[in-house]
């Protein structure tokens, strides 16, 4: 069942507000967005593959937004050049984020000495440690933790059961989604003969402008200096960023990716699920990691990669396709050994009678 809006939109004002070309009726009433399976009379659906485009126009959706490539004439279509950012435009205006009012919780616990901007909104059993300061605009939900000293930037959510460790840096717009951990300390222990002692971590974690954090993904402090995020990179949930990692503006890291420490990450970098970085590796701007892609070794700039350990993408491609026919490929090797075998033997047969006859 999709999502209806709040009033009937015409077609032609959603085609205004993305700067699209109507084909069809511009006049069809739009009541509610969806996706394909679930769509319904006067749904708008999205299409930006020829799979989607298929399903879209064989939906009981009333216009689909799609790229001139797959327009078709059976429903009006609002054609744009980009239909995922055309989404990501519509479903912004179409279902604004809710907004919060200058707010601060009785039943919160703000230490003397915190700066609050503002219309900042603290919410119920929300924490906030000595000598932290919150920028104008920032929303801190019930039950978020945030330490001493921490700096957070203007227009940030902080969502429930967060938690920011003390001397974090989070710059402005930056999302932190319910659970996660940001400044835990860094996983550094070092075996003295008897047990592995704890390296004190003392540095700290900056996010830049514009970052997300998912929930339940944790970021480590820094042994001496920082951990950094950079400006708007998007984290997804359960990531684990280890202890002095550096992450460049603009990367994608989708779920359960594992960073180990040191590791240094250019700009545009994409990460599939379940990747795993070993410590201390180099991953060059734009470089490609595959899900469950194990990179023991640097990345270059614009690499692509898959498999573990990880190949160049091409060639895990080669030899993934390459396994499906090893049962075949190992039956014909036994075949061709039993050949061999009574070849031998033949031979070995031969030999001794010629050896019979000469005596």
């Amino acid at each position: 069942m999709g999502v209806p809006l709040q009033k009937p939109l015409p077609l032609s004002l959603l085609a205004e507000w993305v700067g699209g070309k109507v084909v069809g009726d511009g006049q069809t009433l739009i009541t509610g967005v969806s996706e394909v399976e679930q769509a319904r009379e006067g749904d708008l659906v999205f299409a930006w593959t020829k799979t989607f485009a298929e399903q879209a126009f064989a939906s009981a959706a009333s216009a689909v937004v799609t790229s001139p490539t797959f327009q078709r004439a059976e429903k009006p279509c609002l054609l744009v050049d980009n239909p995922r950012l055309a989404m990501a435009l519509l479903l912004e205006r179409l279902f604004p984020a809710p907004t919060f009012p200058a707010f601060i919780s009785p039943k919160a616990s703000i230490a003397d000495g915190v700066r609050l901007g503002e219309g900042v909104f603290v919410g119920d059993f929300a924490v906030i440690g000595e000598g932290s300061v919150i920028g104008d605009g920032t929303v801190i939900f019930p039950h978020a933790y945030i330490g001493r000293n921490v700096v957070i930037g203007a227009y940030c959510r902080i969502h429930p059961f967060a938690v920011l460790h003390d001397g974090v840096f989070v710059g402005n717009r930056v999302i932190i989604h319910a659970g996660a951990v940001i400044g835990r300390e860094g996983f550094g222990f070092v075996w003295d003969g008897e047990r592995h002692r704890r390296i004190p971590q003392i540095g700290t974690v900056v996010l830049e402008d514009e970052v997300e954090v998912g929930a339940h993904a944790c970021i480590d402090r820094a042994t001496l200096g920082e951990t950094r995020i950079g400006q708007g990179t998007k984290i997804d949930n359960l990531v684990q960023i280890a202890h002095n990692c550096h992450l460049g503006a603009h990367c994608l890291l989708a779920g359960q990716v594992g960073l180990a420490g040191g590791v240094q990450v250019g700009n545009g970098v994409l990460m599939g699920g379940q990747v795993g970085v070993a410590d201390h590796r180099r991953i060059g701007d734009e470089a490609r990691l595959a899900a469950k892609t194990g990179l023991v070794g640097d990345a270059p700039p614009k690499s692509q990669w898959g498999g573990y350990p990880a190949r160049p993408h091409s060639q895990w491609l080669r030899i993934e396709a390459a396994l499906s026919e090893l049962p075949d490929a190992l039956r014909l090797l036994r075949q061709l050994a039993q050949r061999v075998e009574a070849l031998e033997g033949r031979d070995e047969g031969r030999g001794a009678r010629d050896e019979g006859g000469a005596s």
